[in-house]
């Protein structure tokens, strides 16, 4: 279920988003943190898929680098005045919706004022957000998970990864002869060729 939706501008700075969801799925597990590149199967409608889990999250994180607010389409004109474009069409969903709608802002805080922002955004100009500078980055995050454990108290650690299995080779039988086509070990099929007398039924 995701909990944690990361909205970003592909032409800015989207290593820092991609470096976002590597952490916070470390700490929470990728079904939480929603990550478009990662979370959209493939052949799924991506605007179907992206604006579902918007609604289903319990967190908007929307990401704000030093083009986030002034990043312009092939004719010059600013992306965020467009109706259409997609990182606007997110924020505006999540602050419709209630979520918890928080700026993050990458390096240093990029001011926000009502007057730069479009009238369906101007709630996020109020809102109270966050620093993850490339320098503190680690810390940084870390604040920002404990923020996140406080702020929704469903969203738990993920689980331990699992551990590889060993195998004691000790207790496995040495068997030699001549090779015929498939691999037994103790007369047990283990690979593409066996030794010995074929096993009936091979």
């Amino acid at each position: 279920m995701t909990q944690v939706f990361l909205s970003y501008r592909t032409c800015d700075e989207p290593f820092a988003a991609a470096f976002f969801d590597l952490e916070l799925t470390r700490e929470f597990g990728p079904d939480a943190v929603f990550f478009a590149s990662r979370s959209i199967e493939l052949g799924a409608s991506w605007e179907t898929a992206m604006f579902a889990a918007v609604s289903a999250s319990d967190a908007v994180l929307v990401i704000i680098g030093s083009r986030w607010l002034t990043a312009a389409d092939k004719k010059g004109r600013r992306r965020l005045d467009d109706p259409r474009d997609f990182v606007r069409r997110e924020v505006e969903l999540g602050l419709q919706l209630k979520k918890q709608v928080i700026p993050v802002h990458l390096e240093r805080r990029h001011e926000l004022d009502v007057d730069t922002l479009p009238e369906s955004l101007r709630e996020l100009a109020g809102k109270q957000s966050t620093t993850v500078a490339f320098r503190n980055s680690k810390p940084d995050l870390d604040r920002l998970v404990t923020r996140l454990r406080r702020q929704i108290p469903s969203l738990v650690p993920a689980p331990p990864a699992a551990s590889a299995t060993s195998i004691d080779n000790s207790t496995h039988n040495t068997v030699t002869g001549p090779v015929h086509g498939n691999v037994f070990q103790g007369r047990k099929h283990i690979g593409g060729i066996f030794f010995g007398e074929r096993p009936s039924g091979t």
